[in-house]
């Protein structure tokens, strides 16, 4: 059994995971797709101005085709970082409604809301959302994934274990070196996550085998959290599936 929430990040990621096996295949395929006089087949001026220019070599469809893939890699990565904070959003609402201690989730946040505000909500799901928005805002406003993390295992008592987080804290850290380093990791990082590994220009190793890894560090984290948010009974019952 596991929630509406895990099943929806599971289903997404499956849709990303495929994008990365398309562009696998167009890469060991890309000659299959070579044009007799343009670098694929069916490439014409009008509508592919910067393909048209490109030369007709086995080369050149490399870099295109490689290039490609990386970019889907990258997106991949900042995908699953996304989802992982919507699932993250998605358990606090669900342990607010649920019986988690309220002061535990609070904690340390001031939340605004005027009397305006908490009137125009419909029930008191739309007024655990709002409140649950703001602290999550204010969470992932310390820009550290680690942070984020550990505060949420504190804030609904979560006893997972810390390998686990290890784990996904490598891959979910690395979207922070794509958005803002282009994809070199520091000295700091490298130190920090000595497993992963460096193309020919110091740059994260963009492949199948780091794309596994990768989903099944950050899958194994949001299941275990699942699995215990369920055995402390803080997922509503219509949620379970």
């Amino acid at each position: 059994m596991t929630s509406k929430g895990y099943k929806r990040f599971k289903n997404r990621l499956e849709y990303f995971r495929t994008d990365n096996e398309v562009a696998e295949i167009l890469l060991l395929n890309k000659e299959v797709l070579a044009g007799e006089s343009s670098i694929f087949k069916r490439v014409t001026h009008d509508k592919h101005p910067l393909l048209f220019k490109r030369t007709n070599t086995v080369g050149s469809r490399n870099i295109v085709v490689s290039h490609l893939r990386k970019t889907i890699y990258v997106a991949f990565i900042k995908d699953m970082y996304e989802e992982v904070t919507e699932y993250i959003q998605y358990i606090l609402q669900q342990g607010a409604m649920n019986g988690a201690d309220s002061q535990r989730l609070v904690g340390e946040h001031n939340i605004e809301m005027t009397a305006n505000d908490i009137l125009s909500k419909n029930n008191k799901k739309e007024i655990v959302q709002a409140v649950m928005s703001q602290i999550f805002r204010q969470l992932e406003n310390k820009q550290s994934t680690m942070k984020l993390l550990s505060s949420i295992k504190r804030k609904l008592d979560l006893t997972i274990d810390q390998t686990l987080i290890d784990r996904a804290l490598a891959f979910l850290e690395i979207r922070h070196i794509f958005v803002h380093a282009d994809g070199k990791p520091d000295q700091v990082f490298l130190d920090k996550y000595p497993d992963i590994r460096l193309d020919n220009k110091e740059r994260i190793l963009l492949n199948s085998t780091f794309a596994q890894e990768a989903y099944m560090a950050i899958h194994d984290l949001i299941l275990a959290i699942d699995r215990e948010m369920i055995d402390r009974n803080y997922i509503s019952a219509s949620e379970l599936s």
